[in-house]
């Protein structure tokens, strides 16, 4: 039977006993047989009755016991402590609280109490049920164990970390995150996302974590700061209640901004020519065919320029492989120098260099030409050099409402430079 329904039974019972010996005879056949929680009962501080599972909980007999008092068995009920114990007893009459027990082995171990006090025959009594919480403190030591060595995981990992509720309000942030918004305690609590990020921000986020709320599964994704530029990637995962509903939602993010770098950086590697520090091949094939989806859709005209070197075998031959490098450089420098930042300006081949670009008209790539040949006579002029810089070039014109493939181009392209080439030799 439980605690408080066994104490409900024995005041109704007090109530209408004429004798504390009927009383008794009512707890021997009720609480002493079915509650599993160890029983007393005691006038002041010395015990009147103890039931069979106080004895076994304690290891006493139950003479033992009964020549016994609270002082004997509880640690924490010195007399002055119980003296005021039991006078708000009288006062409230009922309460729980916690205490410890010490048995006759000296094991000491935690109990939760219930007392009550009651009046027989005009004489007070203390009618206390003591229940053991070994197990219940040890999964709570547990339990507040594994939450310290969270929250130290969540404050001392260099991620950011933060909990929002359905209506996008914060209802917690490790330090790391603190740091990043600029905010020193915990005045974000019940804050909502939005104050301390760009509209734009706002709704990527609520756009992301909408999912995990409607799915309940955890979601991912790179997220670009407008703060500082820095890179994270964040995983959004759900807090779920027993029902399996969606509550809140966990943001751990990352900062993989190096990363992103690093990428970049190996990304450039490889689409760029270590020579001239051009586009090479697949740097030039990759952003064309970008452009040349864009010209599709936009419906803009596209042209490319082809030039080889004239004479790159001669200056090798004579001047060296170092000075034929040289040569290069300096023709990359001079088509970057004439060409746009949005035009695509890239080194294919061993000599062979190519421009893409969008938006111009078929006068503009040829006066394009022009001044390329006019930049590298000025060029040569200064240098003084024995050898000339000298190249021919073609142009190729892409039109969006007939594509073609990048391939085929610059074969067009090609073609028309070896009609330079050939005509500037007759």
């Amino acid at each position: 039977m439980k605690p408080n329904k066994n104490i409900k039974r024995l005041i109704s019972t007090a109530k209408k006993s004429k004798t504390l010996e009927e009383t008794m005879r009512f707890i021997y056949f009720t609480i002493d047989r079915t509650a599993d929680a160890a029983f007393w009962m005691g006038s002041d501080a010395k015990f009147t009755y103890v039931n069979e599972a106080a004895c076994q909980s304690l290891g006493y007999s139950r003479e033992e016991l009964l020549s016994m008092t609270v002082h004997d068995i509880d640690p924490c009920f010195p007399k002055e402590v119980w003296e005021h114990h039991w006078r708000d007893l009288k006062e409230r009459k009922s309460f729980s609280f916690e205490s410890k027990h010490k048995a006759k082995d000296g094991r000491i171990f935690p109990v939760e109490i219930t007392a009550n006090y009651i009046d027989f025959e005009g004489k007070p009594y203390n009618c206390a049920f003591a229940k053991d919480i070994t197990r219940r403190k040890r999964i709570e030591e547990s339990l507040k164990d594994s939450e310290e060595k969270y929250r130290s995981l969540v404050e001392t990992t260099e991620d950011s970390i933060y909990l929002v509720d359905r209506d996008y309000k914060y209802l917690f942030i490790n330090k790391n995150h603190l740091k990043r918004l600029g905010l020193l305690d915990d005045t974000y609590i019940g804050r909502l996302y939005s104050e301390f990020h760009s509209l734009q921000e706002t709704r990527l986020f609520i756009e992301k974590a909408e999912r995990v709320f409607i799915s309940g599964e955890s979601v991912q994704h790179e997220y670009k700061s407008l703060k500082d530029d820095s890179f994270f990637l964040l995983t959004l995962s759900p807090v779920k209640k027993s029902n399996g509903i969606v509550t809140a939602v966990t943001v751990v993010s990352k900062d993989i901004t190096k990363q992103k770098k690093m990428e970049e950086e190996l990304r450039n590697l490889s689409l760029t020519d270590e020579l001239t520090r051009l586009y090479n091949r697949r740097g030039f094939f990759t952003l064309a065919e970008q452009l040349m989806k864009v010209s599709k859709r936009e419906k803009k005209e596209v042209f490319m320029l082809y030039s080889d070197v004239d004479n790159l075998k001669y200056i090798n031959d004579t001047f060296g492989h170092k000075e034929g490098d040289k040569a290069l450089i300096e023709i990359a420098g001079i088509l970057k120098k004439n060409y746009r930042e949005s035009d695509i300006v890239a080194r294919i081949g061993g000599d062979e260099f190519a421009v893409i670009s969008m938006g111009t008209t078929e006068d503009e790539i040829k006066g394009f030409s022009t001044r390329l040949q006019k930049s590298l006579e000025i060029h040569n002029t200064e240098k003084n050099r024995n050898y000339k810089l000298l190249v021919s070039t073609g142009i190729a014109y892409y039109d969006p409402n007939q594509p073609c493939s990048i391939d085929e181009l610059l074969i067009q392209a090609d073609k028309a430079m070896y009609e330079n080439k050939r005509l500037k030799h007759q």
